[in-house]
């Protein structure tokens, strides 16, 4: 007992378990696609960012530089041009200063006024020739001061430093990479972020990285582009909060999933061994429903019917039990059941009465010579008569038609019959009605609903009357429950038999033996 006990600790810890780490793997999944996605909206957004700032920044430009005329017309780096530059120079915010140039040295400047000692701008990280105009970068202007200046002829403008300050705060913040150059990308103006070379070298098909993934923003007038790259980290950049929040909800849905899992697991396996106990305690019930000819609404039979009423479930109905018996390989044994209670039970109305008992067997059932030897072995203990007893089958419990024949062949020696069910529905057609030699058809519910009805089984029934007059056999219409079909019936197919609510429904035994004549 503490060995099994242990293995079911055991395997409701191993279910829990699977459960949560499936759970963790889906909402994993499921949160690192929603960070990729909100990652890829902000790389985007941070590359368009910084096109219409390098854009502005260019607009800017060419709006300083077509005032060079105006500048022009006074001596260069008087007070008087001085004066021109400075007020030109302040609507514009990207722009940091504007300077009068010779021979690659600044001279003077609105910010600087005249220096000194002219500036060189041979001294810079990067410079990149554009037309007639030269972009310098990081171009070393004194001691710890750097600037981005383009320059013409005499003229320069050198721009802001906090232009693009911004987009470094967001990349430091986001562990962004951004290279900003020209449209294909052959001249590279500037960068931004902690690993650009990692950048340079993607963008350049000089490196891959399955992790990083890049975004491009472009505008061929201006010659510009701007591409974006990021690093998805598969632990959402090291927050710990997020893994946590994940792993706790895997936790609990997790948890609730195994819960519900082991609950209907035990739950089937709970009513699989409540079945067999039903079986092993004969708490498994019958239900008869009689069979009338219609002409003269005399009783020809009765049809058991097995039901199953637990003590703490209740009700359960054959839909149920049924299937599940035949899933676990307990059907051998309902059958069996049913053939040694069901014949026990009416063995004094089936001596008593001129009728026969109706039984459900399966194909397989009856090609068992364990359930022949039940079958004739209760016959003869309760002294019942071989043709006092029909055996329902249907194609859907389907089996070898060649050992279906030779068993029925057996079978016809004793006196027992055989009843072909649910004949008119895909399960029981006339290939089988060919095939077996049955000495009833019992007509399925679906073609008597059809009765005084539109239904597409309502065009079959003139075919199937037509057909009953010729054959010999006795015709069994199920399921008839209205005044209307009876009447069908009895005008148009008088020596069949029926059986349904209009008639009787399915009772207990001491309820059948009432309405019986004898």
């Amino acid at each position: 007992m503490p060995l099994q006990i242990l293995k079911i600790i055991h395997h409701r810890i191993s279910i829990y378990t699977l459960s949560i780490v499936l759970t963790f793997g889906v909402l994993y999944g499921a949160g690192l696609g929603g960070y990729y996605y909100y990652t890829h909206e902000k790389v985007e957004d941070y590359a368009d960012a910084i096109l219409a700032r390098a854009d502005s920044l260019i607009a800017q430009v060419k709006l300083i530089d077509g005032f060079r005329q105006e500048f022009a017309v006074y001596e260069p780096c008087s007070s008087q041009y001085l004066n021109a530059l400075r007020k030109r120079l302040w609507p514009y915010p990207l722009i940091k200063d504007i300077a009068y140039v010779n021979d690659e040295k600044i001279i003077c400047s609105a910010l600087w006024g005249k220096l000194n000692a002219p500036l060189s701008l041979n001294l810079f990280r990067n410079k990149v020739n554009r037309g007639s105009y030269t972009w310098v970068f990081d171009a070393f202007i004194e001691e710890h001061i750097t600037a981005n200046v383009l320059y013409t002829n005499n003229f320069a403008i050198t721009v802001s430093p906090f232009a693009f300050q911004r987009f470094w705060d967001e990349a430091n913040k986001m562990d962004f990479d951004a290279v900003i150059g020209d449209f294909k990308h052959k001249n590279h103006f500037f960068m931004i972020g902690k690993n650009t070379q990692l950048l340079e070298s993607i963008e350049h098909k000089q490196a891959h990285s399955l992790l990083y993934f890049t975004e491009k923003s472009c505008n061929r007038v201006n010659d510009v582009c701007v591409i974006v790259g990021t690093s998805l980290s598969l632990f959402f950049k090291n927050n710990t909060y997020v893994l946590l929040f994940l792993f706790s909800l895997s936790f609990i849905i997790g948890f609730l999933i195994g819960t519900l899992y082991i609950n209907n697991l035990s739950h089937k396996q709970s009513l699989l061994t409540r079945l067999e106990n039903a079986i092993l305690n004969q708490e498994l019930h019958f239900v008869y429903q009689p069979i009338y000819k219609v002409k003269d609404r005399n009783i020809t039979g009765v049809e058991a019917l097995l039901r199953w009423t637990d003590s703490q479930i209740g009700y359960i109905g054959p839909d149920i039990f049924i299937p599940l018996a035949e899933k676990n390989g307990l059907i051998n044994k309902i059958s069996q059941y049913v053939v040694e209670h069901a014949i026990r039970q009416c063995a004094p109305m089936l001596l008593n009465n001129d009728i026969t008992l109706s039984i459900n067997v399966s194909c397989a059932d009856i090609c068992s010579a364990e359930f022949r030897e039940k079958l004739l072995s209760t016959l003869k203990k309760e002294n019942v008569a071989g043709e006092s007893i029909i055996l329902e089958i249907t194609e859907r419990q389907s089996f070898g038609t060649d050992d279906i024949k030779q068993t029925m062949d057996f079978f016809k020696g004793t006196g027992i019959m055989f009843a072909l069910d649910d004949f008119g529905t895909g399960y029981s057609n006339l290939n089988w009605l060919s095939l077996l030699d049955v000495d009833e058809i019992k007509i399925d519910k679906s073609i008597t609903d059809s009765i005084g009805t539109e239904s597409i089984n309502k065009h079959i029934l003139p075919g199937l009357i037509g057909m009953f007059k010729n054959i010999p056999k006795i015709v069994v219409f199920e399921g008839v429950e209205t005044e209307m079909q009876y009447q069908f019936l009895k005008e148009n197919v008088p020596e069949c038999c029926v059986q349904g609510w209009y008639f009787a429904k399915a009772v207990p035994l001491s309820e059948l033996r009432a309405v019986l004549p004898g």
